[in-house]
């Protein structure tokens, strides 16, 4: 997530629409705030889950949850990364392309998600 949310910087801040810089437009800022907190809410998640993993606390239930928190936030954020993009987000000469079908694939390998 923080390597797409990095990319997705730097491509607004070049990025011109309307005789602005997307960086500067209002939802941009929204979406990048909005992309911060969920990295953080998940990286907390493996986080708590590293502790009770070291004091063998960790239950598969626990893992089941991380696994599914953090795939559907990592989609969902790099998908609202994407949309800032523009139609050259599913170009395969834009990494953030790549950073969406991995997301998405994890959602699926591992056990799915409907599944865990």
């Amino acid at each position: 997530i923080l390597g797409a949310i990095e990319l997705t910087k730097d491509y607004v801040l070049q990025r011109k629409a309307f005789g602005q810089a997307l960086s500067q437009m209002q939802n941009t800022r929204f979406v990048l705030a909005n992309a911060q907190i969920k990295a953080k809410a998940a990286q907390a998640f493996v986080d708590q889950c590293a502790e009770m993993y070291s004091q063998q606390r960790l239950s598969v239930n626990h893992v089941a949850a991380l696994k599914c928190f953090i795939t559907d936030t990592q989609c969902e954020v790099i998908d609202q990364l994407l949309q800032l993009f523009g139609g050259y987000g599913y170009m395969q000469e834009y990494p953030i392309s790549r950073f969406f079908v991995d997301a998405r694939v994890q959602k699926i390998y591992g056990g799915t998600n409907e599944i865990m």
